[in-house]
């Protein structure tokens, strides 16, 4: 029961969280930038914990903070929008698949590269 309320509480705490970040950083970035930083911090979060925290102290960051904060349906917004965005463009149907799939890598490798950053900073400090 007390991991549940770890969770509930932490995601209590993320969505806001995540809000704020949004509604600060989507004033000067593009949906998919903004995405991008959200994930970013919410993985490098994530990675720190797990290295640096166990217990239910860990699933409250994890999952329940990092996981409101960096949300699927976000990144699938996004690209949504950026994806009919393109079409829109008229850029050729390879250009599209091009940018899209640029879009994509950097869209999840950067978060993954930012799990790892964050979790050799926990084993440091």
């Amino acid at each position: 029961m007390i991991t549940i309320v770890a969770i509930a509480i932490g995601a209590f705490i993320g969505a806001p969280l995540r809000a704020l970040v949004e509604q600060f950083a989507s004033r000067s970035r593009s949906a998919l930038t903004t995405l991008l930083i959200i994930n970013s911090l919410g993985s490098l979060v994530a990675g720190f914990s797990l290295g640096a925290f166990s217990g239910d102290l860990r699933i409250f960051l994890i999952v329940g903070l990092a996981g409101a904060f960096t949300t699927f349906s976000g990144w699938a917004l996004a690209l949504a929008e950026f994806s009919r965005d393109l079409v829109k463009s008229g850029y050729s149907r390879w250009a599209r698949f091009t940018r899209l799939g640029i879009v994509i890598v950097a869209a999840t490798g950067i978060p993954l590269i930012s799990v790892w950053l964050g979790w050799l900073l926990s084993q440091v400090c």
